[in-house]
This record gives C-alpha cells, structure tokens and sequence, in this order.
C-alpha cells in the first residue's frame, strides 16, 4: 500500500532524533538554536510491503527501540535529563533582562543554577587542537569533561583571501562553569576557538555558510547571538572592506531580525554603518582601475559615488556625535595616566575610554574613516582628470556639497595620518582587559597599511616629502604586534589548563 506520512508534524531531524519539534517554518527553532541542521519538513512517499516477520517496518522508518527497564546508572542519567529534551546536553539559557552581547560577563542559567559567565574568543585552528576527555560514567556523550591542548597562539593572517566565495568563519564553542559555591567573577567562561577563511588547516566541504543557513531569525538568542554580534560580524565586515567585495550583511534584515532579543550596543550601530563601505570599495576598483578610460561617463560615475561616499561619511560622523554628547564629565576618551601605560615613540601619549566597548567603536570609527577618505581622495581628483572621449566644455565645476570641499584638509594624507595615530593611540588600553584580542587585529591591518604607503610615497611628491616616511610608525605597530601575540597566548594559558564541555559548533 501507499505509505502516509504519519501523525508525525516536526521536522525530519527532529522525527529522527524523536524529540519535540515546534514546527516553525522553513526551518525549525530547536534545531537552529542547537546549532544543528534542519532537515525540513518534506515527507517521501514509500510504498510499505509488510510482512510478519519484520511486522510492516521498511527502512525509511525509524527504528523501533524496544525500551527494557532501567538500571541504577540509567535513572541518574535520567534524572540528569530532566526537563531537557535534547538528548542528556545541559542548555544554557540566558536571564533577562537580556543584555547587548557585547557585555562581556553574561548571567547564565544551567539545570537550576545561575552563573556569572565570562565570554571570550580565541583565534585557532580547529583541526591542530587535541583533546583529552575525563572519564566519568555518570556524563554523557555530549557533557563529557574535556582538557584541550593546542599549538601556541598566532595572530591570524588578515590579508584579504582571493576569489569571490563567501567569506567563512568555523567556530567551536567550549564551556567551563566553575563548581557551586567557587564561583568569582571569571571562573565561568563560555569561549569561542573559531577561524576563518584565511586558515589552511580546516575544510571548508565540511560546514558551508553556517550563518547563511541559520538565517537572521537563526542568530537572536544565546549563544547563537554572540557568535553572530561578536565573533563572524566584525570580522566578515572587515573582511569585506580589506578586499573591497560586498557583504550580504549590508541588508536590513541582517541589521535588524538579530537585534530582537539582545539589544544593540553602539558597537553593532557602527558596525551597520561600515558594512556598507565594502560595496562602494567595489564601485571605486570599477571606476579607477588601470584599464578604465576617462571619459565625461566615467566622470559622472566618479561624481555619484564620491557622493555615496559622502552620505556614510556623514552617518559615520552622527555616530560618533551620538556617542560623544554634550557632557564634559564623561568624555568618550581622554589622555591616559602616563603612569599606566608604556609609551613608545612616537605616541608619547596614549588615550584611555569610558569603557571597553565604547573604546573599540571608537577606533573602529578612526580605521574605517582612514580607507573611507583615502578612496575619497583618490576619487575627487578622478573628476578634474582630462576626459579622452566626448566634448568638454569650460572646466569642471563642483556644485553642491563638493562645491565646499577643501579634499587636502579633510580627506588627504594629513586627515588620515591624524586618524591613524589617533587609532594607535587607544590600542594598548583596550589590549589590557580584551578578550578578543583578534578584534583589534583589524585595526593594526589598517593603520599598518597606511604607513607601509607613506613609506612608498615618501619623496615622490610635496605630499610625500612633507608627511615623512611612516619608519617611526611601522616599529611602533611591529612592538604592538608583539605585544597583542602575547596576549592571544596568556588567554591561551587560560584555555588550556581548565576542564570544557564541547557545547555547539557552527
């Protein structure tokens, strides 16, 4: 006879895991949020012969588990199970009210209790960590208590990948909650290993586009959420702006559906405004690229965009006014205490934040105007270049808002130098609490690129000459370098000497 599919509604990962599905559509919640792939809710029809001996069963069922009574072990292993439905794992939920992910201590519950939960992230190739598992009878598969070991810690390589696949980023997430009654302040630590396209250790084939797939709806709720606002954003967008290649991230549903739940911080606001440099990096590569021939079209391109540039330029600006207000008695940054920080020439003074995360927005803001307005720059001075093709009447003229434009005091290599060291400036304050350090790789890309091109131009133009050459700059940015690798390894030290749960993986 023709098979029917059955009183069964959930998902077909749900069917074969036999727990409760809440049929949420396309795919559902409890698998997403599990970190594990929806199968979806299609049905094959199949044609059940039956028989007695195998008393109709094919083999597109499930198999029939015939349950015996349970031993000693098995009921504290049941009990262990209790209101949890996924297979033994203890779930932690986050309390409210729910905080920005960005807050790096999270309130955690698991099985009753509450922990103060410490969130960190550590660049590592996944494939290169070991892992020693404790033998306990009473755990199950997926709480098994794990010692990890792994090489010691180097910086990720930044350099924009080649090609036009979609940028990628692996991550295992491991938990240690300290036991009850030892608790501090950072005993508790939810941490993401995690690397990206740049790595050569891990296989791509394996997981493809994890956040594509869990889809903005995917990524509203602990620790989906946090891996989303803290670990692939920052770095997909970055990515996207170093190799100039649009990110789906610009979408307003990637800047709004994630943001349900865990509101955002000023952090995530910033981050929306630079997810739409990548696109107009795109356009300007189009427009000034060698083979490009100038003409009054290409002109008229080279006018619009620059104007685009303009417009984000602007939110940029508004972002910074937000977060700065009015009052003197909490500025965003000042000059730190001399006494708290080594500084090196040639930044003799180094700036301190209002808090880290307000700190790392703030540098991010100085690095993204830094390749903004060298693009800029490059883009004004396209529009007085002799076109080859068509007639040109009189000389150019600038209307509007170009019309008021002073390109060599805003946008030229004074205007980003500024920016720049202002950047180098707050980078060993935020060093000192980070648990990310990865995060501020970023920014040493940008600013060492920058004076990398002072050094070319140096001598080739008043410009040039005038600006210097960056050699003071770069060996500041190799000590930092030096100083953010140590950092990645202390926080490795940490990792590597305590007791984790595997928890998920994306």
């Amino acid at each position: 006879m023709v098979g029917v599919p059955g009183k069964y509604k959930g998902c077909n990962t749900c069917r074969v895991r036999r727990v409760k599905c809440d049929n949420e559509r396309p795919f559902c919640r409890k698998c997403l949020d599990s970190g594990r792939e929806c199968a979806g809710y299609e049905r094959e029809t199949v044609f059940i012969i039956g028989t007695i001996e195998d008393q109709g069963r094919c083999s597109s069922h499930p198999p029939r588990v015939v349950k015996g009574k349970k031993t000693g072990s098995s009921k504290k292993s049941s009990s262990k199970q209790s209101g949890n439905e996924d297979d033994g794992r203890f779930q932690l939920v986050a309390n409210a009210p729910l905080r920005p992910a960005w807050d790096d201590l999270i309130s955690l519950s698991c099985q009753g209790q509450t922990f103060q939960v410490q969130i960190a992230a550590l660049f590592t190739p996944l494939n290169s960590v070991t892992r020693a598992y404790a033998t306990d009878e009473d755990e199950g598969e997926q709480n098994r208590t794990i010692f990890l070991s792994f090489p010691i810690y180097q910086t990720p390589d930044l350099t924009p990948y080649p090609g036009e696949d979609d940028f990628q980023l692996f991550s295992q997430c491991m938990v240690h909650l300290a036991a009850p009654g030892q608790e501090t302040q950072t005993d508790s630590i939810f941490m993401f290993l995690y690397e990206h396209n740049n790595s050569i250790t891990y296989n791509p084939s394996l997981q493809t586009s994890t956040i594509r797939r869990l889809g903005p709806s995917g990524v509203r709720h602990f620790p989906n959420h946090h891996f989303f606002s803290r670990v692939y954003r920052p770095a997909a967008i970055w990515t996207a702006i170093l190799s100039s290649t649009p990110t789906f991230l610009s979408g307003p549903e990637w800047q709004t559906t994630p943001f349900e739940s865990h509101p955002k911080s000023c952090l995530d606001t910033l981050l929306d405004v630079l997810s739409l440099l990548p696109s107009l990096f795109a356009r300007f590569n189009s427009i000034t690229s060698p083979n490009s021939t100038p003409t009054l079209a290409r002109r008229l391109l080279a006018q619009d965009l620059l104007g685009n540039m303009m417009d984000v330029e602007l939110r940029l600006s508004n972002w910074f006014t937000s977060i700065s207000g009015s009052s003197r008695s909490s500025p965003v940054y000042w000059i730190a205490d001399p006494a708290g920080y080594e500084s090196e020439i040639p930044f003799t003074e180094t700036f301190a934040f209002r808090d880290g995360v307000t700190g790392l927005g703030v540098v991010y803001y100085w690095a993204g105007l830094v390749v903004l307005w060298g693009r800029m720059w490059r883009l004004y001075w396209v529009l007085f270049e002799p076109v080859v093709e068509g007639v040109e009447v009189g000389g150019v003229v600038l209307g509007g808002r170009l019309g008021g434009v002073d390109p060599m005091g805003r946008w030229g290599v004074k205007g980003r130098r500024r920016v720049a060291d202002d950047c180098v400036r707050g980078l060993d304050f935020l060093l000192g609490g980070c648990a990310q350090p990865d995060l501020l790789g970023w920014v040493v890309e940008v600013v060492s690129g920058f004076y990398a091109e002072l050094g070319s131009t140096a001598g080739a133009g008043w410009d040039g000459e005038m600006m210097g050459d960056g050699r003071l700059e770069m060996g500041w940015v190799q000590g930092f370098r030096a100083r953010l690798l140590q950092r990645g390894r202390d926080i490795g030290e940490v990792v590597g000497g305590r007791g984790w749960v595997d928890y998920m993986s994306f």
